[in-house]
């Protein structure tokens, strides 16, 4: 199978707050890059700040202004060596 070279968007959720979906963005955490603040500015996805914590969200609903995280998200945490 050929590769388009986009990469796989997570399917977004319901917000559980206002019950929809079509305003929901996913929420991106690191030091964004140029790209990355014009696709927040045209509100395809949510700046989350530099570090994410452990209980960080993983979803942000830009008709009720709520953070949330799929039922039965697990962050990923860093492996000790």
């Amino acid at each position: 199978m050929l590769s388009t070279g986009t990469r796989h968007r997570p399917r977004r959720p319901l917000c559980p707050t206002c019950r929809y979906y079509d305003q929901v963005v996913p929420i991106v955490y690191g030091f964004p890059s140029p790209e990355m603040v014009s696709n927040s500015r045209r509100g395809e996805v949510a700046l989350g700040g530099s570090c994410a914590s452990p209980d960080a969200h993983q979803w942000y609903c830009k008709g009720c202004l709520e953070s949330f995280s799929s039922p039965g998200f697990q962050p990923e945490r860093a492996r000790a060596s």
